[in-house]
């Protein structure tokens, strides 16, 4: 299906790296930057990609009564109400049956979104209300209370959409440890395998005999494992015995490729290292300075956007409700946080798709810029295909 085809988007140009280029054939593997009322372009798109989205991630005006950008940011709550309930409505359609939904909001809409959020995606496919840490400090600045958060709705279409994150560095760096597994298991880090504080249970007390004989007696010990688990870890030398302060104790092997205990490999037949659920608190991800900074980098230490959302961040969340090979749509583009975030991803042999919408005149002096400034800087061989929407002053 060629998108070129449609008679409501118009002056198509592909961008890479290298600048704009010939068109060729659009396809639904394209990423796209289209300009034009994110309503209206959405209705186009829908017959090309109803049910294919598996990410929607908007950061829509909070309406705080300010006009950057001439967002309109300053309209009568209902007004606003209507103006989030139409989209919402519509985006509900290109959602995949496992697909999810980031709504980035703040304290005065949060409650109200909730609610128009439950009655069309449905109170059952409520997720949870991630609270991401925007800023640190500030309290002095502040009238009363120095708000350093903001909140992010998820939601799922149906199906559960939710996978765990990559570990960050600093977690990495535990698994320190080396064994006969290293090659298909990776590193390992070690945990004692004793907890009293685990529900009292007969089958996690027994004795353990240690390399020199001594017991370890049942009644002084509650193992995190039975006696059956112990000794098949014990003959799989996943089980490692030291003396601390001239005590036997005992700790069993968690390796960084292993979840709950199986392998899992790639589409090339590489073990995939263990991930992490997404906590519902953003604490030490990134901040809105960063959003600055990124946007700095792009464009030679200037600001041309105010409180983009940080590439760090979005990633995150993209890595968190998508695969490669699926398609990322943000109909409130913006500058492009999450076209470049995307890139970023399909620079680590990640690749997915984005389609991004913005309805203001500097998408042309910023956000078409700065996708395409990201491709020089992941030094991508990916193209991306800018549009308007027919019609659109």
């Amino acid at each position: 299906m060629n998108l070129a085809d449609s008679n409501n988007l118009i002056n198509w140009k592909r961008y890479s790296k290298a600048g704009s280029i010939a068109l060729g054939a659009i396809n639904l593997n394209d990423n796209l930057l289209i300009k034009g009322d994110n309503l209206v372009v959405l209705e186009t798109l829908l017959p090309f990609y109803k049910n294919k989205i598996k990410l929607i991630c908007i950061d829509p005006p909070y309406n705080t009564g300010g006009n950057k950008f001439n967002y309109g940011d300053n309209v009568s709550h209902t007004e606003w109400l209507n103006f989030m309930e139409s989209r919402l409505k519509l985006a509900r359609n290109f959602l995949s049956d496992n697909g999810i939904i980031y709504i980035h909001c703040d304290d005065r809409k949060n409650a109200y979104l909730k609610v128009l959020c439950d009655g069309i995606f449905g109170r059952d496919n409520f997720i949870t209300n991630l609270i991401w840490r925007k800023k640190a400090g500030g309290a002095n600045d502040s009238q009363d209370i120095a708000v350093e958060h903001e909140y992010i709705l998820a939601y799922r279409k149906n199906k559960n959409g939710i996978y765990k994150v990559p570990l960050d560095d600093k977690t990495i760096a535990t698994y320190k440890y080396e064994d006969e597994k290293l090659e298909t298991h990776g590193k390992y880090k070690i945990k004692d395998l004793n907890d009293p504080s685990l529900s009292d249970s007969p089958g996690l007390h027994f004795d353990i005999e240690c390399p020199d004989g001594g017991i370890l007696e049942a009644g002084e010990y509650q193992w995190k494992c039975n006696q059956s688990t112990f000794l098949k870890r014990l003959n799989d030398n996943r089980i490692i015995f030291k003396k601390v302060n001239r005590k036997w104790k005992v700790y069993y092997k968690i390796y960084l490729n292993e979840q709950r205990g199986k392998l899992h490999y790639d589409k090339d037949g590489n073990p995939v290292q263990r991930g992490r659920n997404l906590s519902s608190i953003l604490y030490n991800i990134a901040l809105n300075k960063d959003g600055s900074t990124d946007i700095k980098n792009i464009f030679d230490g200037e600001k041309p956007f105010t409180y983009p959302k940080p590439v760090k961040l979005i990633k995150l969340l993209i890595q968190s409700a998508t695969k490669p090979g699926d398609i990322v749509l943000d109909f409130f583009a913006g500058s492009g946080t999450t076209g470049q975030a995307t890139l970023e991803l399909n620079q680590e042999n990640d690749p997915r798709t984005f389609i991004l919408i913005e309805d203001k005149d500097f998408i042309q002096d910023i956000t078409v810029p700065r996708i395409q400034k990201s491709l020089d800087l992941y030094n991508s061989n990916e193209s991306f295909v800018y549009c308007e929407y027919n019609g659109f002053n």
